[in-house]
């Protein structure tokens, strides 16, 4: 952690706090006589030690109030954020020694006891991602934010008038300094943490609930920042043994420790200095017994606003939309591209349809049942021998009523280039009937003819018999007026290149099915005769054909298990078989510190295997592995690496700090005999917004801006005189105009700036620190439903809806000019081509027949960016006039059934 870069973050998190509390502040309340507690704590606020009584926050406070003449009486119960939350309501089950019992009976009601102040205590080991990302492995989507909310709204139902704080504790000590008693210069960065990212994540969790419950006022109490003012270079406190606070990295503490919390909360709670006549016991250590009275001084200045009980406040009026300056439709670079687009996978549900034969993109072959569509899986078939080695059908098992592929799902009826007839080519014979939307169809030996056109529903090829010696296979479903270019051998849909082809870099980890493969060995690769490429990935001689074609570099996210074997052959594949004026971009799988993806999990135990548990092992692993990848690839390449690779290691953009795990890796380094950074050429990182406004926490707040909006709409109708039909139709299509401009601002003041304020700048210098290029591997809108909000359809439409507005754009142009300004080269946005769902609107176009203000801006970021970052001139990237043909399904070795 560099201090100076850090502080200035903080600085800026602190007046933006700052800001927000002068808006929800009230008048200042006079010095308290009395105070009545309740404390949502953990070991933060009262650890069971040798000494348990004080080692307790709650007892020096009741300490110095009996020494200033005042009140105290306090209760509580220890836990973790999400229990409080779940538990609720209240239910006491600590007692600290030497204070007076607030709830003597915990039979009765949490509202009859009157407490004036209730203190809510996050644990200090889940700052390493926003508060309001879900906790790991939670099945409801919960997160320290919604916990927190719920706590805050039973209490300020119980308790109208009781004032709220968040008590900030300090930093889990171990992840920095690698144990006890700590040495330099892990001691100082820890410092560091507490006065800057620790307390950065309470200034993001206020921000979130005053967005949340703009009515509620929640003050803060600062420990953590106290102690790091306390023990900083120049602090009253800077020469203190650690010893001489913390009893471990937890770090659980000493008395000292909670003597000088409980200053910090009795300032809070009593908005009052520490009383200066108060005598500091001798088991105290002495540099604090010795500069009391100036520690008392910096605990008073530093004390937050005082926090007030408020009722909910009459709702402002949304504002209004602005005019949006928005760049011309179609622009195209006149030099190099500065774009990477990431390709949206392949799925029969798809919108993008890049390939000519739409059986490629189909779903693998099912089963159904009499009483299941679907009913026997494909895994089942495959095991069971009715599929041969390319997954085309050999049988029908028994149990089941017939064998049934599907393509064109669902397309949006605004896709009209998929409109028309078709026809699908076969070899072998089967008894099976074209079903859903295909109509007029016509079958012949060999061939069938249909038409379709796109909306709700599919087209699918369900067979009923299959002749045991010549099975239907190598099935083609081409487009009638494609079939000239089929024929001659075209692989790609010359509409979607249309749409692609200017792209400085193609990612291809969705199309390489990159989360969660199975795929180990070279045998196990894809292959040009899969029968479907939605099954195993779409094979690497399809995506070197088609980074050769538009003149784009490719960029390849290897297989998590894959083993050397396997990334060497893809290396010689791609040096042998790629453009030599195009760079390939190569990352060791993706997302491996995302416990959402199996290669987390399969990482942290190839760490464990290593080097037994730690708490990094699985980003140490990936630092080693990553690197080894990438050896790899720079051997094969040779003299010829520097100008024809790109090694990329990516990170966790959330996490500040993860990243030392992955780039130094001191375990990975034992075995590599350097740093992993050494090994890498690029440092990539995500640029999303707007996660945070999706959740359970912010529905309220939609559905509150949801109602006025479309009641506005209303009015609208009605004064226009509308009635009926027109009034309805006047409302459904603007219903949603008056939500916009409080989502743009949300935005824009929220994640937004965030990331382009703090969090770019912070990964450009470590980038830099690194010697390595800042690039990003994903980046755009993360404006989705989750948790149980994907259910609201109102709500879901309207985020699918303002993902394509102007004012979406708009944002966009931010974050495009944010991440130039902090030094980023190659941005990459995610995807090309989607149809929005309620799990989101990753789809820079919807549909290749979509225009849309969000497309229109990033192709103007493409063609007008700077790129001064390379010196790799137009004609590097220019489109290959001629279409490539289909490369030879024979070149590649058959794979073996057992294989797969």
């Amino acid at each position: 952690m560099r201090r100076s870069m850090i502080a200035g973050i903080a600085k800026g998190l602190a007046a933006a706090g700052a800001l927000l509390g002068a808006m929800l502040a009230g008048p200042a309340q006079a010095e308290r006589d009395a105070a009545r507690g309740y404390f949502f704590g953990n070991s933060l606020v009262y650890h069971l030690s040798e000494e348990a009584h004080r080692t307790s926050v709650p007892f020096w406070v009741g300490q110095l109030a009996d020494s200033a003449g005042k009140d105290f009486a306090t209760d509580g119960q220890w836990g973790f954020l999400r229990n409080f939350a779940a538990d609720l309501p209240p239910k006491p089950n600590w007692a600290f020694p030497g204070v007076e019992d607030a709830w003597p009976r915990h039979d009765a009601d949490f509202a009859a006891q009157d407490f004036d102040a209730v203190v809510v205590t996050p644990a200090n080991f889940i700052q390493f991602q926003k508060p309001d990302a879900p906790y790991h492995g939670d099945p409801d989507d919960s997160s320290p934010l919604s916990a927190v909310l719920a706590v805050l709204d039973h209490v300020a139902a119980a308790e109208a008038g009781a004032r709220l704080f968040l008590y900030e504790g300090w930093a889990d000590m171990g992840p920095v300094t690698g144990g006890f008693p700590p040495e330099e210069p892990g001691y100082g960065r820890y410092i560091d943490l507490n006065a800057t990212a620790y307390p950065a994540w309470y200034d993001d969790l206020e921000a979130a609930i005053a967005r949340a419950r703009p009515g509620l006022r929640v003050a803060r109490i600062p420990t953590a920042q106290v102690l790091a003012r306390l023990l900083d270079e120049g602090g009253l406190l800077a020469g203190i043994d650690p010893a001489d606070l913390f009893a471990d990295a937890s770090p659980h503490g000493t008395p000292s420790l909670y003597f000088l919390a409980g200053m910090v909360t009795y300032a809070a709670l009593f908005d009052a200095a520490p009383p200066a006549d108060f005598e500091v016991p001798k088991d105290i250590a002495a540099p604090i017994r010795e500069t009391y009275a100036e520690i008392a001084a910096l605990v008073a200045e530093m004390r937050p606003e005082p926090a007030q009980g408020e009722a909910a406040r009459e709702a402002e009026p949304l504002p209004l939309r602005e005019i949006v300056a928005l760049p011309p439709s179609g622009l195209r670079p006149d030099k190099a591209p500065a774009l990477g687009m990431g390709l949206a996978g392949l799925d029969d549900w798809a919108t993008q349809h890049p390939f000519l034969d739409l059986m490629k993109s189909a779903r693998p072959w099912v089963g159904h049942t009499e009483d299941r569509w679907g009913g026997v899986s494909t895994d089942y078939l495959r095991a069971g021998g009715h599929l041969d080695a390319n997954g085309w059908p050999l049988s029908i098992p028994d149990g089941a009523t017939r064998l049934e592929t599907v393509f064109l799902t669902d397309m949006p009826a605004e896709a009209e280039h998929l409109r028309g007839d078709y026809v699908m080519l076969y070899d072998g014979q089967a008894e099976f009937e074209l079903t859903g939307r295909a109509t007029r169809v016509r079958y012949e030996p060999g061939r069938v003819t249909f038409s379709y056109e796109p909306g709700p529903g599919l087209v699918g090829i369900a067979i009923d018999a299959l002749p045991g010696d010549d099975p239907i296979r190598n099935i083609r479903v081409v487009k009638q007026e494609m079939m000239p270019l089929h024929e001659a051998g075209a692989i790609f849909n010359p509409d979607w290149i249309a749409r692609i082809e200017d792209m400085r870099v193609l990612r291809f980890m969705d199309w390489m099915r990159t989360n969660a493969s199975p795929i180990a060995r070279w045998e196990d690769r894809p292959r040009l005769d899969d029968a479907t490429w939605t099954a195993w990935g779409v094979p690497l001689e399809v995506m070197l054909a088609l980074a050769n074609h538009v003149g784009a570099d490719p960029w390849f996210t290897l297989p998590h298990m894959a083993d050397d074997d396997y990334v060497r052959r893809f290396a010689d594949a791609v040096r042998d078989g790629l453009d030599p004026r195009l760079k390939a971009h190569v990352e060791y799988s993706n997302e491996v510190w995302n416990w959402i993806f199996p290669q987390a999990d399969w990482a942290k135990a190839r760490g464990e295997d290593l080097w037994g548990a730690s708490g990094d092992g699985w980003m140490q692993y990936y630092g080693l592995r990553a690197a080894q990848v990438a050896d790899i690839w720079a051997e094969v390449f040779g003299e010829a690496a520097e100008d024809r690779l790109v090694r990329v290691v990516a990170v966790q953009t959330g996490w500040p700090g993860l990243e030392e795990s992955v780039l130094t890796a001191p375990l990975a380094m034992l075995r590599l005999g350097r740093m992993p950074k050494d090994s890498f050429d690029a440092y990539a990182v995500t640029g999303y917004f707007g996660y945070e406004m999706g959740g359970g926490d912010m529905a309220p707040v939609l559905r509150d801006w949801l109602d006025r909006s479309e009641a506005a709409a209303r009015e609208a109708a009605e004064a226009q005189g509308l009635s009926r039909v027109a009034l309805r139709e006047y409302v459904r299509k603007h219903r949603f105009d008056a939500a916009i401009a409080p989502m743009t601002q949300a935005l824009r003041e929220g994640s937004l700036r965030e990331l382009v304020e703090e969090i770019l700048p912070y990964h450009a210098a470590v980038a830099e620190e690194a010697g390595l290029r800042l690039i990003m591997y994903e980046g755009g809108t993360h404006l989705t439903a989750r948790g149980a909000q994907v259910d609201d359809v109102r709500l879901t439409d309207f985020l699918a809806h303002y993902n394509y507005t102007p004012e979406m754009a708009a944002l966009y142009e931010v974050l495009l000019q944010g991440w130039v300004s902090a030094g980023g080269t190659l941005f990459t946005a995610f995807v090309d081509v989607g149809a929005p769902s309620r799990w989101g609107s990753w789809g820079a176009l919807r549909h290749l027949d979509d225009a849309n203000p969000r497309w229109d801006m990033l192709m103007a970021f493409n063609a007008t960016a700077p790129v001064d970052w390379s010196d790799r001139g137009a004609g590097v990237f220019a489109r290959n006039a001629q279409a490539p043909e289909a490369p030879s399904a024979s070149e590649p070795l058959p794979v073996p059934a057992s294989d797969r």
